[in-house]
């Protein structure tokens, strides 16, 4: 049965060949992405793991890679995402202890990052800037009653679906279990990468609220028009544009993730920017209260290693964990010199095998290298959302802009407290990508070649 998570590349390829790339993308491809678990893979002969979402991307970045290629604009992004997934490749290929599992790693990783991000360099702005969001959007929204399932049963439909009937062993059924109700992940592998997600869409859709405030006119699509409409009564229908964002805050609360709901924080913070007219003046109001709002979450949390170790609550206890885990892994990742452990390398200390922070994750796997290139990664993005944000005139635009710098705010705050896993890459890269091309004039449309008749 897992054989069927063959067919969206398929369809993706044939729409492709076909010339409908926009079509592939929005209707192939955003749906596995966003809707089918990245465990969902299938295992084909001298091949590695595949999902249906990758299968589906790689025509796609395909195209994307030649239109790169044939624009000659290339930027300093482009380098840094190649680097990266080369030296997480030469880091697994030398370190892996099976060669084959490294070249597998290595494909993946190139598929994850490389392929995705230059297929939202290339496929989506400016003509399908409005129409991914919406997608997007929709599309997260949809994984809600799943989460709600989890919320209350403990148990992962999706899990449940794909060991029972698909036959597959990489996803499981239950949920991780606090207070009482299960943490939330919907198809997204797990809470925290769940709460990052929703928290991202949540900071997505504040464009779309910006669109349907200044722009009456404007079609936010029929499903979300729809969800709108369920607010009738006169006391609340001031809120019926804000109706996906309040479901996107519950499913945040839901998956009980404290490190996607504090950044989601800071990022609320960001999209109050472009309510000024100095967006300077209070861009550097932002700024400066949330570099003090992460030292004093530092100290907060430092304070804790004060408390009696035996009466810690579940909060307290993992907040511990996460400064012991800080402390002792750093010396371990300058022992791995330039190129790391491998992931599967990695010499874990007794009671600390969960290496909650992708940053550290990084040095630790794939050296010395692998990590700076993703801290120059993070900050190129930053500095590409700062220069756009400032050349921009357009008022949607400059809106948009803010929305993108509060997602990728909430991604790089709570990529401190957790590693990225099932689709979170993809996602991230697809959203830097994507990035990068803003503010770009329409495309121009190539039409089809055709002789013309001359008369003589």
């Amino acid at each position: 049965m897992s054989v069927l998570l063959l067919v969206p590349g398929f369809i993706s390829l044939f729409l492709v060949l076909r010339g409908r790339i926009e079509t592939a993308f929005l209707s192939v491809y955003l749906p596995c992405l966003l809707c089918l678990p990245d465990d969902y893979q299938l295992r084909i002969p001298h091949l590695p793991p595949t999902s249906a979402a990758q299968f589906a991307l790689i025509p796609l970045g395909v195209v994307g890679i030649f239109r790169l290629i044939r624009s000659r604009s290339f930027a300093l992004m482009d380098i840094l995402v190649v680097l990266f997934a080369a030296s997480v490749s030469l880091s697994e290929i030398l370190h892996t202890a099976v060669l084959n599992n490294g070249i597998f790693f290595a494909m993946n990783t190139f598929i994850a990052t490389v392929l995705a991000y230059v297929a939202g360099r290339e496929l989506i702005e400016p003509d399908l800037r409005l129409a991914t969001v919406q997608r997007f959007v929709t599309l997260v929204l949809l994984d809600g009653p799943i989460g709600l399932y989890e919320w209350r049963m403990g148990q992962n439909p999706y899990g449940v679906f794909g060991q029972r009937v698909l036959g597959l062993t990489t996803i499981l059924e239950n949920v991780q279990i606090r207070n009482g109700h299960g943490r939330i992940g919907s198809v997204f592998c797990g809470a925290e990468p769940g709460g990052i997600a929703f928290a991202m869409t949540f900071c997505l859709n504040a464009w779309l609220v910006y669109l349907r405030r200044v722009r009456a006119s404007v079609d936010l699509g029929e499903r979300l028009t729809k969800l709108e409409g369920l607010i009738k009564t006169p006391f609340l229908s001031s809120l019926k544009y804000h109706v996906p964002g309040l479901l996107l805050l519950l499913y945040v609360w839901l998956t009980q993730s404290r490190g996607p709901q504090i950044a989601l924080a800071a990022g609320y913070l960001i999209l109050q920017i472009p309510r000024f007219k100095n967006t300077r003046m209070v861009m550097i109001v932002v700024a400066v209260l949330l570099v003090v709002g992460y030292w004093a979450t530092l100290a907060y949390f430092a304070s804790y290693r004060s408390f009696d170790q035996n009466i810690l609550t579940e909060q307290q206890g993992s907040a511990l964990y996460r400064l012991e885990m800080n402390r002792v892994y750093p010396p371990i990742a300058e022992k791995g010199g330039w190129t790391g452990w491998s992931v599967g390398g990695i010499p874990y200390v007794h009671g600390l095998e969960s290496i909650d922070n992708h940053y550290l994750l990084v040095h630790l796997a794939w050296g010395r290298l692998g990590y700076i290139l993703f801290v120059l990664i993070a900050w190129e993005n930053i500095r590409v959302l700062l220069v756009r944000s400032w050349q921009l005139e357009a008022l949607e635009d400059r809106a948009f802009i803010f929305s993108m710098m509060a997602a990728m705010a909430v991604l790089w705050f709570t990529l401190l407290t957790v590693f990225l896993a099932g689709q979170l890459p993809q996602i991230s890269f697809l959203l830097i990508g994507w990035i990068q091309s803003t503010g770009q004039p329409p495309r121009m449309r190539e039409l089809p070649f055709s002789f013309r008749r001359v008369l003589t």
